[in-house]
């Protein structure tokens, strides 16, 4: 009785496009694989393979499609500088097994070796309670999915880098803290909780925060060029609270993956603690609005 769940992340834009896969263990990686590329709007007529991090072509590891690992047999082992293995008959519990996978690891996945799709998978979680025979099923998503594999990305430069209603209340760029809270006079807005607040010359700004709107919630970092959502939280069938709850969920997660991704950057790791104190003006926020319970 094991799953696990991946978050599947658009390499060239992570925080826009990517897809909650949960998979049984018993289920192959071609399995996955066909479940993340109609989920992300590719079609299925290229090569690609599954390697280790996000090492892409310098994989010590790739579980090729079966087409070409078939292919690969006729070649010298010897010219070799990874171990290949066949995506068809490798399962998903037996890849994190060799691959010695934990929580917040990472595998890439590159498909189409012309253009070269590159997503890397975060393992999120192992469900212990689920099916080691269930079939990939998308849990949750974010972003609409490529609707032009074969042309360059469409860009519209007159479109809000925000949808509304943020783009109607957000400035471009840092927000002061005192201003941040302001926005909670606005009649659609419900909860405004700053989350990384720095000290300049002139007060305190914020660089992000999360915002709750009466039926969906948003965590914000202001990256270059400007804010951008990191997550979307649905409020339908949930009452405030119960979207708070599950906002202030969103923003610990965010917080995990944040150290995770510091760590692989600079070599180093973080530990819970460390991630705590990424917690510490949530949380402050929460027990000012007298939700220190969530």
């Amino acid at each position: 009785m094991t799953a696990y769940r991946f978050r599947i992340k658009f390499d060239p834009d992570p925080t826009s496009l990517w897809r909650d896969i949960v998979v049984g263990a018993d289920r192959t990686i071609t399995e996955l694989q066909s479940a993340i590329n109609p989920a992300v709007g590719l079609d299925q007529g290229h090569l690609w393979f599954v390697g280790e991090d996000e090492d892409y072509w310098d994989s010590t590891v790739k579980y090729q499609c079966p087409q070409e690992y078939e292919e690969s047999l006729s070649g010298d082992p010897l010219l070799r500088t990874e171990r290949i293995e066949n995506a068809g008959d490798v399962t998903i519990g037996e890849m994190t097994r060799q691959l010695g996978l934990e929580q917040y690891d990472r595998i890439c996945y590159l498909y189409d070796y012309g253009d070269e799709w590159r997503f890397y998978a975060i393992l999120k979680e192992v469900l212990s309670d689920e099916p080691s025979d269930k079939e990939p099923a998308i849990v949750k998503e974010k972003g609409d999915p490529i609707n032009d594999q074969y042309g360059p990305p469409e860009t519209d430069e007159s479109n809000p880098p925000l949808p509304e209603p943020l783009y109607s209340v957000l400035p471009e760029t840092a927000v002061p803290v005192a201003d941040l809270r302001g926005l909670e006079e606005r009649d659609r807005v419900v909860h405004v909780i700053p989350l990384l607040s720095l000290e300049t010359g002139f007060g305190a700004v914020c660089e992000r925060f999360a915002i709750q709107f009466e039926d969906t919630g948003y965590v914000i970092e202001n990256f270059q060029p400007g804010w951008q959502i990191v997550e979307e939280v649905d409020g339908v069938d949930k009452t405030e609270e119960e979207l708070l709850a599950a906002l202030a969920d969103a923003v610990r997660e965010w917080h995990a993956e944040i150290a995770e991704i510091s760590g692989a950057v600079t070599g180093q790791h973080f530990d819970e603690e460390t991630v705590e104190a990424m917690h510490v003006e949530l949380e402050a926020e929460l027990e000012r609005k007298g939700y220190g319970h969530l």
